[in-house]
């Protein structure tokens, strides 16, 4: 029998009411960038939406983030070696259509989500190498 306090639910604009068990929220003690007060967060990957998936908020399930790999976009992509890649997941927040109607992603700022600890954090590379709104163009 499941023990109901380990369940949350959550009702998304995008993908509907979801019951989200506390071992797959991620906790985010400083927020994200722009939602600093908003600390626990469930990573959705849905079929439909793949390569994309969706960070969002438990505690304000309307807001949410696109994100994708950023080796998907940047081969060559390098967090710096500060960063253990066998034990953490990176991914970055893409917004699907700026001012420009071009979707961008931001590889200076990526998400850091540890899956043993269940933490996130949005860290800001110190390498001028990545941009905040990198043009992903459609093929």
């Amino acid at each position: 029998m499941k023990n109901t306090k380990d369940v949350k639910k959550i009702i998304s604009l995008h993908f509907g009411e979801l019951e989200v068990s506390q071992e797959y929220i991620f906790h985010f003690p400083n927020g994200v960038l722009g939602f600093e007060y908003l600390r626990d967060f469930v990573l959705i990957s849905e079929e439909e939406t793949i390569p994309f998936k969706w960070l969002v908020s438990v505690e304000e399930p309307a807001i949410g983030f696109p994100l994708l790999s950023p080796w998907l976009i940047e081969l060559e992509y390098s967090p710096g070696k500060n960063y253990n890649l066998d034990k953490l997941v990176f991914l970055c927040i893409v917004t699907l259509e700026d001012e420009n109607h071009q979707m961008t992603i931001n590889l200076k700022a990526p998400i850091i989500l540890d899956t043993e600890k269940s933490i996130g954090e949005q860290i800001i590379l110190t390498s001028d190498k990545y941009s905040t709104n990198h043009v992903i163009i459609k093929k």
